[in-house]
């Protein structure tokens, strides 16, 4: 997901806020930040109204996650596609996304980050403040990955 860095530390990933514990996924019942995350996490949805701010929950199906600057591209499941792939890419789902924001961070929606992240539970991610695109496409070369474009 990509969520304000502001708002970081208040985002409770799997634990439960009633009791502090770690709570299994229940997108039936949603208790914890993960499990509303997960309830959103779908192409052509994935927009989380967070502390008033708007989280931009990404769905994959894959746990390495990249930010390719120069594409502006979120790519999950370990690789990184050629410019050719992107370019040849059916991209879907097209959602809009308006921020305020410039700084945040693309990390994992189950962590607990209320203590504080490792180096390893994030990436640092700038937009500019404005509307954006979203478009999300599915990749198969030597490995699969999905992709989230944005445009502005």
């Amino acid at each position: 997901m990509l969520i304000p860095q502001s708002l970081a530390t208040r985002w409770r990933g799997t634990t439960n806020p009633v009791t502090g514990a770690y709570s299994d996924l229940n997108t039936d019942q949603p208790i914890t930040d993960y499990d509303r995350a997960c309830t959103v996490a779908w192409p052509g949805r994935s927009v989380l109204d967070f502390m008033g701010s708007s989280v931009l929950v990404l769905y994959t199906e894959f746990d390495w996650h990249a930010w390719d600057t120069e594409n502006r591209i979120v790519a999950c499941g370990g690789w990184l596609p050629s410019y050719e792939q992107l370019r040849q890419a059916t991209w879907t789902d097209r959602i809009q996304w308006q921020t305020q924001e410039t700084n945040f961070l693309l990390m994992n929606s189950a962590v607990d980050a209320q203590h504080g992240l490792r180096d390893d539970d994030y990436l640092p991610v700038r937009f500019a403040p404005g509307t954006y695109a979203v478009d999300y496409c599915d990749i198969e070369g030597d490995a699969v990955g999905c992709f989230h474009r944005f445009v502005s």
